[in-house]
């Protein structure tokens, strides 16, 4: 591609990201290319995608902002210039089943099986990683650490049927196309985790409390009138609350259970004294990288690896 035309393209559209993966693009090198949603997630996918590519391919990754934007460069792209299975897509579901909402459809996108790629990596093996490697606890007494690990999915399970609630109404907002910015909220203001278990408030009206945090926090006007409970009842499906409650918190959830759980050592490990020393700190800024460095790879993931950056390399190969 020249110069010339790269710049036109480039003015075409108001992404960074774009204009950097136009000027970057090389026909020749050995690097596949992609574009995230948030500045956490190329450390994330990185991580997945250079374990399947071999050790002289490359990956370059960009965040576009949001998934409208990872969108938006997807259809602005020149597919007759670019192997689509070269440069991938990585979004977030979210609600767009429940809305409904149609999203992209193309072999180089993919979505998320779940609300977003943390849903799919907070599970009881990840729990385990972290609190051997991050937490110290590698040489705790196995039985005591799978007493700990059953606990995390037992109170996992009575966090997100709490959140029903709070995604019924935020399902709502989705429906009804209210501007609700959720970064704002803050699950800590509504939950707490104390040695290692979800503390609920089940006081009368401590439903109607959490959503005026809620409208409040997000900067949207609180009716009264609104009627959540068909989608409460909605939300309160198995299959829905298990998969559709926000990556976000239970990422929150992991990371705060772990850390209960190193606050009250003694109580967990019999032959713990003290909790044993830290070896990173973790939270919600750095968590996903930390954390995406243990997940296992979801298997839809690895299957379009296989039939995207694997299969383009495969033939890049064969070609030479």
């Amino acid at each position: 591609m020249t110069m010339l035309k790269i710049h036109a393209e480039a003015l075409s559209s108001k992404i960074a990201s774009y204009h950097e993966f136009l000027a970057r693009f090389s026909k020749n090198k050995n690097v596949v290319y992609g574009f995230v949603e948030g500045k956490e997630d190329p450390c994330f996918y990185r991580g997945f995608i250079e374990h399947i590519i071999p050790e002289d391919w490359e990956v370059e990754l960009w965040p576009a902002g949001n998934r409208n934007q990872v969108i938006r460069i997807h259809k602005d792209i020149d597919w007759r210039r670019f192997p689509k299975k070269r440069v991938c897509f990585f979004i977030d579901r979210d609600l767009s089943d429940l809305i409904p909402e149609k999203l992209p459809n193309d072999i180089n996108i993919y979505i998320t099986d779940k609300y977003s790629i943390e849903n799919s990596i907070v599970n009881r093996r990840t729990c385990s990683r972290i609190l051997t490697e991050v937490f110290g606890f590698s040489g705790v007494n196995h039985n005591d650490l799978e007493i700990v690990c059953n606990k995390f999915e037992a109170e996992y399970e009575k966090f997100l049927l709490a959140m029903i609630p709070i995604m019924a109404q935020i399902l709502y907002w989705r429906r009804s196309q209210i501007n609700a910015n959720l970064n704002n909220i803050n699950i800590s203001k509504i939950f707490t985790i104390q040695k290692a278990s979800i503390i609920l408030d089940n006081s009368a009206d401590a439903e109607s409390q959490q959503i005026k945090y809620l409208h409040k926090t997000v900067g949207a006007k609180h009716n009264n009138q609104v009627d959540l409970s068909s989608f409460k009842a909605e939300f309160s499906q198995t299959t829905i609350y298990r998969k559709y409650v926000r990556g976000k918190y239970v990422l929150w959830f992991l990371i705060e259970y772990c850390k209960s759980i190193h606050k009250n050592a003694t109580i967990f490990f019999s032959e713990c004294n003290q909790p044993p020393k830290i070896n990173v700190t973790i939270s919600a800024s750095n968590a996903i990288v930390i954390i995406g460095n243990r997940a296992r790879v979801p298997q839809s993931l690895q299957q379009f690896f296989t039939d995207t950056f694997c299969a383009y390399i495969m033939n890049t190969q064969t070609k030479a």
